[in-house]
Parts: structure tokens; sequence; C-alpha cells
């Protein structure tokens, strides 16, 4: 399986998030392996147990501002349909291309909940996708 994270993009990590959390609380959601280096592609924001409008996060190493990967995002568009959706977060490039961040070894990729929701309890799934390759 370790070649496969190195040859495809593939899930790298994930874990239960809650929206509701206090501000500026960091969730890791992936550790860069001992002679790795890690690029992240898309995060995957899935099985929310309630609606979601107002909940703001970033993405990127932790421990820092955690913002490498993609700055403030308010979750959105997460309606009375929340079972059944997922938000697609990536950094979009316009006409020059994208530099992204680029994790080496024993560095965390997580999620940082800057703006708590208020409107419930919502929490759901944030997965990373990308690859490996070696340092």
């Amino acid at each position: 399986m370790a070649r496969a994270k190195e040859k495809t993009l593939s899930l790298l990590g994930s874990a239960v998030i809650a929206l509701d959390a206090v501000a500026a609380t960091e969730v890791s959601l992936y550790i860069t392996p001992t002679g790795k280096q890690m690029i992240p592609v898309l995060l995957i924001l899935c099985d929310f147990d309630e609606a979601v409008d107002e909940a703001v996060i970033t993405a990127g190493k932790t421990g820092g501002d955690c913002d490498e990967f993609v700055g403030d995002r308010t979750l959105t568009n997460v309606g009375a349909g929340f079972a059944n959706e997922a938000l697609l977060i990536t950094p979009i490039p316009n006409a020059t291309p994208l530099a992204s961040v680029i994790l080496d070894a024993g560095e965390e990729f997580g999620v940082e909940i800057t703006t708590a929701e208020t409107t419930g309890t919502a929490s759901c799934t944030a997965e990373i996708w990308g690859r490996e390759r070696d340092a």
C-alpha cells in the first residue's frame, strides 16, 4: 500500500472534526512518515450530522497558522440534504500555476476551525487526499 501512496492520489488521512469547537482548534489529519514528503491535493468534508452555514476553517501545517493549503473557507452550501452532501476544498489556480505546500517528514497536515458553528453542534469527517514521495 505504501507504494500506491507514491504513485497515485490517495486518501492519506482523516478525522472527525467538531465544527462547533472553540475557535483556533486544530485537528491533525496526517503525519508525514520518515523519509517521505507529502503533497496535499484535495480536502473533502463529508458525513455531516446537521446543516452548516457559518463555520470557517483553514488547512495546512499544524502548529502554526495552519493555512498554507487553503486560507479561510466559510462552510456554506451544506443544507437540508446534509447527510448526502460533501464539500470539496482545494486551492483554485487562476491563469498562473498554483504553488502548493509540501510537508516534510514528521510534519502534520490538519484543519483549524477559525470560526465555530453556533447554530448547532455540527461535526463532519475531514479527509485529506494527496500523494507521498521520497524525500
